[in-house]
């Protein structure tokens, strides 16, 4: 009777084991899979003066983000954080954004509200975000660059 009944039980352990699915990324939506993606093309980098944090800069490539985008232009979504000062405008600072060397075709203040600053992996609630289209670039290495004159600069790295 004890065999009967471990055998049993060892068969029906099977059946409910063999009947279950068992993958990665089962329990990870959709949206999970894309913010991790978006991490991996988020940076982040400060303008530093007396080791003093003034400026805090986030970048991300969307082109890598989202296959979907035009590739016509590289895209960015760029967060400014200016430490101590009441517009927040980096423009209106003074400050200017390059990639490799080529000034922006297009900047566009994006809504604290939206999907897009929604997505980000890293944001700062403090800062303003835009979205910024250069034209495209070669393969390769592309380096997004913010600086003001007689202020500093700092740059973030991306390939292609």
């Amino acid at each position: 009777m004890k065999k009967i009944l471990i055998s049993s039980l060892f068969v029906s352990s099977l059946l409910f084991n063999a009947c279950t699915t068992n993958h990665a990324l089962l329990n990870f939506k959709k949206e999970n899979i894309r913010n991790s993606n978006a991490l991996q093309f988020t940076k982040k980098s400060d303008i530093k003066i007396s080791n003093e944090p003034k400026v805090q800069f986030f970048a991300s490539y969307l082109n890598k983000i989202n296959r979907d985008l035009n590739n016509n232009k590289e895209e960015f979504l760029i967060g400014v954080y200016l430490i101590n000062s009441k517009t927040q405008n980096f423009l209106q600072e003074g400050f200017q954004i390059t990639l490799n060397g080529k000034e922006a075709l297009d900047k566009v203040l994006v809504d604290e509200k939206s999907e897009l600053i929604k997505s980000l992996p890293i944001k700062n609630p403090w800062g303003r975000y835009y979205k910024v289209e250069f034209e495209k670039q070669e393969e390769g290495s592309m380096i997004l660059k913010l600086e003001k004159t007689n202020f500093g600069q700092t740059q973030l790295s991306f390939q292609k």
